[in-house]
């Protein structure tokens, strides 16, 4: 009897186990787009980055925006931002307001973070301001987003999004890959924007 007891108990443990890692396994948006964004600035190469974006089955719209910029003074620096919005609905049907897709309220976002299937992360400036609404954005160092933007471009990566700070992260995997001409446009950025980091550099020794 002790033994039958046990046995059922072990399987217990085992089925509850099994459906707690089924039920932490990342939600995979639908949709993925991988795009590349640069920005400019009298004329000169400011600023590179992906975004990436796509939905999940309960409507809500991801936004993941990952950039490196140089400021005027020829100082650099990353800049995460992670946005995550739930479409207003009725009966499945997006609702529009003043023609345009609406959003509600589901809770600001606390804290997020991002990594890559190789376990690339930014690291964080302690000093950024983060901003929490339907939105998490946060200054970086700018060598590892660039590393960061770079594993990226090739690999899948999550984004853990907490709501609350008492229950487990929200996490969403992205694996959708950069097509070769944007991969392309990507590499002449960061080219551009370095060009423009070390122009800077030999102006301010001089």
């Amino acid at each position: 009897m002790q033994i039958k007891t046990l046995v059922v108990l072990l399987c217990m443990l085992l089925a509850t186990q099994a459906h707690a890692e089924a039920s932490s396994a990342p939600a995979v948006p639908m949709n993925q787009d991988l795009a590349v964004i640069d920005y400019f600035g009298n004329g000169q190469q400011t600023g590179c980055g992906l975004r990436a974006t796509g939905e999940t089955g309960d409507h809500l719209w991801l936004n993941v925006l990952v950039t490196v910029f140089m400021k005027e003074t020829g100082s650099s620096f990353g800049v995460i931002k992670i946005v995550a919005r739930k479409v207003d609905t009725k009966d499945d049907i997006p609702l529009l307001h003043d023609g345009k897709i609406g959003y509600v309220d589901i809770g600001r976002i606390r804290d997020a973070w991002i990594k890559t299937a190789t376990g690339k992360m930014p690291l964080i400036d302690k000093n950024g301001e983060a901003s929490h609404s339907d939105a998490y954005m946060v200054t970086s160092e700018f060598a590892s987003t660039v590393e960061l933007l770079l594993a990226i471009s090739r690999e899948s990566f999550q984004v853990g999004i907490d709501r609350n700070g008492e229950y487990p992260d929200a996490v969403y995997q992205f694996d959708q890959r950069l097509a070769q001409d944007k991969a392309d446009k990507l590499s002449v950025c960061m080219q551009n924007l370095r060009d423009e980091i070390e122009a800077m550099k030999l102006r301010e020794t001089f």
